[in-house]
């Protein structure tokens, strides 16, 4: 017969032993239980952030706190101070988004008829260079964008500034013809 302690002994042992990342993981999970409700309710109260927001906020904020557990004193006021600037920086990011993107109603931000026309004339021209060729295209930007000098101009492709101007006068009639048939078509 064996004796009480030879089998206390394998009853004990053969007990899962926690290690110290799964103590570590119990503890947040305590903490996050213990905190997620509250940080959620002063999210979507005190600064009106959605409720989806706020569930994505409050992840994040325990994700930080998972990384900087060790130098946090006060649990609660850590979590709280940080859902508290998660929530500030969320609001100035959605007032921005607003300002820029207006929403549904009119804005300070809504283009005017300038702004329209511009965007137009714009467009109708990158379509006009388009239609001209990519060596009109370059030739006309090196000369009207860049500033650069028929001279230089002329050096580069082996040419003379007489030729580069001929180039250009085509280049101009390829672009105008590209033009007119935009302007025609639609």
């Amino acid at each position: 017969m064996q004796e009480p302690r030879a089998i206390e002994e394998r009853t004990t042992s053969s007990a899962p032993k926690r290690t110290a990342a799964a103590d570590a993981a119990a503890a947040f999970e305590e903490v996050y239980l213990l905190y997620a409700a509250k940080l959620r309710k002063i999210a979507v109260r005190k600064f009106h952030v959605p409720i989806p927001e706020a569930e994505t906020l409050v992840h994040d904020v325990f994700a930080t706190y998972i990384t900087h557990a060790a130098a946090v004193r006060d649990v609660e006021r850590y979590l709280v101070g940080a859902i508290c600037n998660a929530s500030r920086r969320w609001l100035k990011r959605a007032d921005a988004a607003d300002e820029l993107f207006c929403g549904e109603g009119p804005c300070a931000a809504t283009a005017g008829d300038a702004l329209l026309d511009e965007i137009a004339r714009k467009l109708l021209l990158s379509r006009m260079l388009a239609g001209s060729g990519s060596r009109c295209r370059a030739l006309l930007q090196r000369y009207y964008l860049n500033g650069e000098t028929t001279s230089a101009i002329a050096e580069t492709m082996h040419s003379t500034p007489a030729t580069v101007l001929v180039f250009l006068h085509k280049c101009r009639k390829r672009a105008l013809a590209a033009y007119r048939a935009l302007t025609e078509r639609g």
